[in-house]
């Protein structure tokens, strides 16, 4: 189930290249994040939200990539929306598999068996073909970038993938663990694009995940040791966190503060990181959907947030911003 990142090649990024920040949006259902998967979890309501973020992303001149599920490619209220914002320029569509929720629907339904590398090969295909064939129906255009739910990706997705048409993967989580809930490792892996396959078709941005702190460049090392039960009960990684020492983060205004982000921003890019992506899932929009913004005033936080960083990025920083397909393009062999 690991993957060695010894075993891919990373791309070589064009020399001119600036420091550039996507967007990737988890777009799906709403459930139950504490109670065990469903499939009879499919409300996408929270799609009706999504234009508080849009706004933010319009005013930056900033097009999302809203990867999605097959919940949000069969409601037609949903899809309708997101094509009038494709349709004119705004976003880009990709492909996010919950496994329990994309047919066939023979698995048991369990926490394993959500992380989509843990399913039979073959079975696993059947699903992103699945997925895939509902988005083209939905959208009249195939998806070429691709996300699995839950960070679940393995060797065989990898796999499967590029036969399906898919250019890009966005699944990966650098220095992240998920065995404790019987998914996979990433320990070990770094945030650059990385070729996915050895004939070079399929492209992987990781899921930008980092470290801030006077010794974040021990970090990569460190972190397996910090995630181990003993260190997390004696709290050493909030504590190296507060000491301004070591703070681990995704790229994310769930959960962090503005100067969280700012820190974890300024250090990817002192640490020459080329290519970040920035992620949130779409029911962060509904009030009371996750945890993130538990009623309005929090989801009101989560937006102001979202653009503070955005400008942040751009005016601070100097970073700039693309499309997915944009800046896949610029890759080549």
């Amino acid at each position: 189930m690991t993957l060695n990142a010894a075993d891919y090649d990373i791309a070589v990024m064009p020399r001119d290249m600036p420091v550039t920040l996507l967007v990737v949006v988890d777009t799906e259902e709403e459930f139950d994040w504490a109670g065990p998967f469903s499939r009879d979890s499919r409300s996408t309501l929270n799609l009706r939200e999504q234009w508080r973020a849009q706004a933010v992303f319009d005013k930056h001149g900033l097009v999302p990539t809203y990867v999605i599920d097959q919940p949000v490619a069969e409601d037609a209220a949903a899809v309708r929306w997101l094509r009038e914002t494709r349709d004119r320029g705004a976003c880009e569509v990709g492909a996010h598999l919950h496994p329990w929720l994309s047919p066939p629907l023979v698995e048991a339904v369990n926490r394993v068996n959500s992380y989509g590398c843990n399913l039979p090969e073959d079975l696993q295909a059947a699903k992103i073909e699945s997925l895939t064939r509902a988005i083209g129906d939905a959208f009249e255009e195939a998806p070429a970038a691709f996300r699995m739910g839950r960070y679940g990706l393995g060797a065989s997705t990898l796999k499967i993938l590029p036969d399906l048409g898919y250019t890009t993967d966005l699944s990966l989580a650098p220095h992240s663990s998920f065995k404790d809930q019987g998914g996979p490792s990433f320990y070990g892996w770094h945030n650059a694009p990385f070729w996915a396959d050895h004939e070079k078709r399929l492209l992987s941005f990781p899921v930008t995940t980092g470290f801030s702190g006077a010794g974040r460049r021990m970090g990569r090392a460190l972190v397996p040791l910090l995630d181990r039960p003993f260190a997390r009960a004696l709290h050493v990684p909030g504590f190296l966190a507060r000491s301004c020492l070591l703070e681990r983060a995704r790229v994310t205004p769930e959960g962090q503060s503005v100067e969280e982000l700012k820190r974890l921003l300024a250090a990817l890019v002192a640490d020459g990181e080329r290519v970040i992506t920035l992620s949130y899932h779409s029911s962060t929009l509904l009030s009371g959907a996750t945890v993130y913004a538990r009623d309005d005033a929090e989801r009101d936080a989560f937006i102001g947030r979202l653009d503070a960083v955005l400008t942040y990025f751009s005016q601070t920083l100097g970073g700039k911003f693309a499309s997915l397909s944009t800046t896949r393009a610029q890759f080549t062999e």
